[in-house]
């Protein structure tokens, strides 16, 4: 072994790379552990540090203390033999993360997987140490399970717990969270939604609810909360922390309809977001912050029975006590997810967004409407205007898909062993990687781990981290995770270029463009100096598209680090199967993709042939 190896930051290095490759990153490091013994400590560190299962931990006590059934000499237990804890021990001081948040799911779709009670009554069917992970340092708890299981989980050393969803019970819960602060004093991160069996919240429950904010409130060095408080009792008593300084909160009406105007102070409060039902309970709750934040989220979720007040003039209500002291606060990040709003007719978002053109320092604008609206380029360079120092822009169509005739599928030939996709393009030599190599495998293949020879029986329990065939692709469809939006295009290049001159620090937007109008835009100079090179991803795939060519030189003239197929923008082979029909251009912004990578080949081997003539 070489012996920079041996240097932590070099090894350090190496590791991060290896845990980048998300198919093969574990199978690798499992590897190591067995083969190379100078490694094999950091490589086992690195293996045991995240769990999503108690599977692995519990597998150590099932093999090191079950009986064979065909040995003839233990025919019966043996009272006088001790349980074997070495293989437990000696892997479960590594965990540092354990999330078990995503059980449900796993189970799902491993039918003959293990519950988590299992494992856990596994793990305590001796008389273990308690905490059973001594280093744990973050925990995620199953929805749905009882809260005294968590006992002996819980240590000194915890920063991080996680319930997302519990089902109230009168005798046990507020038993189990009254002991949590005692067994973990350490916790910074909290998340704690506690839920009625039916809904509905009867007085016991409500007067518990107390004993839940004093719970929250008994950690002294909380930093970050995610909570639903359920009376505006509950929620005072949490706007007196004075080291919180990330909330979020699922309220409803019932939670802050008798909450006092600026009566909530936060007074160390950096990041807040909420969810509500309504815009009338976003309204209430704005009114009872004394003052806001740097960072603002709002999520409003409203039923169809509850679209009567949500109307453009309610959301300027909302927006304007958003901004009411803007010459006190410096408001960067915001970003608001809006129900339908009544009205037949597109509402112009500018004019619904103007409250906010007295928050000069805003540097995160995201708004995602289920409402259709318009912005063209006059309005669109209103806004940049209005927020010269914006970093990120996103204004978001939510409607379903736009029901198109769905292009045929891109051809692409493979060769039997697929070659690496970068942003400079398949196979292209002598070419500067910009981003890391994605492979898109043609079959799938479970992942097999030979031993070497006198290296099988050196670490017998490492196989439970065997790589199962992956259930997605390694490229995931982006109608999975990016879904194919409604967008009414009416931007064209010209406001897409003023936004950048007024915005010089903007690195990433989503906006529908229109690229079918290209008028004034075809010479040499399209962008008439305007260069960009912080922006590398940009949401442009289901953009309306005509001249690719034309296009390919307008991009790269104004944003020439731009990879128009990267980052949201991916695509697979083909179109996913049984996906409804969608508004994609793919074959055009492919033809983009490919040029703008010939003029920067261009540019960077400093040809003497001019872009304007490739």
């Amino acid at each position: 072994m070489h012996y920079a190896l041996l240097i932590p930051d070099v090894r350090a290095y190496i590791f991060a790379s290896i845990k980048e490759d998300k198919q093969l990153g574990r199978c690798t490091f499992a590897t190591l552990a067995r083969t190379c013994s100078a490694l094999s400590d950091a490589s086992l560190d690195v293996l045991w540090s995240e769990l999503d299962s108690l599977r692995p931990l519990a597998s150590c006590i099932y093999a090191a203390n079950t009986i064979p059934l065909s040995d003839e000499l233990t025919t019966e237990a043996n009272d006088d033999t001790r349980p074997d804890f070495s293989v437990f021990n000696k892997y479960a001081h590594r965990v540092r993360k354990l999330d078990l948040s995503g059980q449900q799911r796993f189970l799902r779709r491993n039918g003959g997987y293990p519950s988590l009670t299992e494992d856990l009554g596994a793990l305590l069917y001796y008389s273990l140490n308690s905490p059973l992970l001594p280093n744990l340092r973050h925990l995620a708890w199953a929805p749905g399970m009882g809260l005294n299981l968590l006992r002996p989980l819980l240590g000194p050393h915890l920063l991080s717990l996680k319930i997302p969803s519990h089902r109230w019970s009168s005798s046990s819960t507020l038993f189990s969270l009254t002991k949590i602060p005692a067994l973990c004093p350490k916790i910074k991160s909290l998340t704690l939604q506690v839920h009625s069996w039916d809904g509905h919240i009867d007085s016991e429950l409500t007067q518990s609810t107390h004993c839940i904010s004093r719970v929250i409130g008994s950690w002294a060095k909380l930093e970050e909360l995610d909570c639903n408080p359920m009376t505006f009792e509950g929620l005072l008593r949490l706007s007196g922390m004075e080291s919180l300084r990330i909330l979020r909160l699922q309220v409803n009406t019932a939670s802050v309809i008798d909450l006092p105007p600026d009566s909530l102070s936060f007074p160390s409060l950096h990041t807040f977001q909420f969810q509500t039902d309504t815009l009338d309970t976003a309204i209430t709750l704005m009114k009872a912050m004394k003052s806001f934040p740097k960072s603002l989220k709002i999520d409003v979720f409203a039923g169809r029975s509850r679209r009567g007040t949500c109307s453009p003039e309610i959301v300027g209500v909302l927006l304007g006590l958003v901004s009411r002291d803007a010459l006190y606060h410096e408001l960067r990040h915001f970003s608001l997810n809006l129900p339908f709003l009544l009205g037949d007719d597109p509402d112009n978002i500018s004019e619904i967004l103007r409250p906010l053109f007295v928050c000069h320092d805003l540097r995160t604008l995201s708004i995602r409407m289920s409402s259709p609206f318009t912005l063209g380029d006059g309005d669109l360079e209103m806004l940049a205007c209005a927020w010269p120092l914006l970093e990120e822009l996103e204004l978001i169509d939510l409607r379903p898909r736009v029901a198109t005739h769905t292009p045929p599928p891109l051809p692409l030939t493979l060769p039997h062993h697929p070659l690496p996709i970068t942003a400079t393009g398949p196979g292209q030599p002598n070419q500067a990687a910009q981003l890391p190599a994605v492979t898109v495998p043609v079959h799938q293949h479970p992942i097999h781990m030979p031993l070497p020879p006198g290296q099988a029986n050196q670490f017998p329990y490492l196989p439970v981290f065997t790589i199962p065939p992956p259930v997605f692709p390694a490229f995931p469809p982006p109608d999975l995770f990016f879904p194919i939006r409604s967008r009414t295009a009416e931007i064209t290049f010209r406001g897409l270029i003023s936004l950048l001159k007024l915005c010089p620090n903007l690195y990433y937007f989503d906006l529908a463009l229109d690229a079918t109008k290209l008028d004034d835009l075809q010479g040499d100079n399209p962008g008439g100096g305007v260069c960009n090179r912080l922006i590398k991803y940009a949401r442009l795939i289901d953009s309306p598209i005509s001249d690719p060519e034309v296009v390919a030189r307008i991009l790269f003239d104004i944003l020439p680090e731009l990879d128009p197929l990267a980052g949201p923008n991916a695509l697979l082979p083909a179109p996913p199967q049984n996906m409804p029909p969608h508004n994609m251009v793919p074959q055009k912004w492919n033809v983009v993709r490919q040029r703008m990578m010939d003029f920067r080949n261009n540019v960077r081997h400093a040809t003497s042939q001019p872009v304007s003539l490739i």
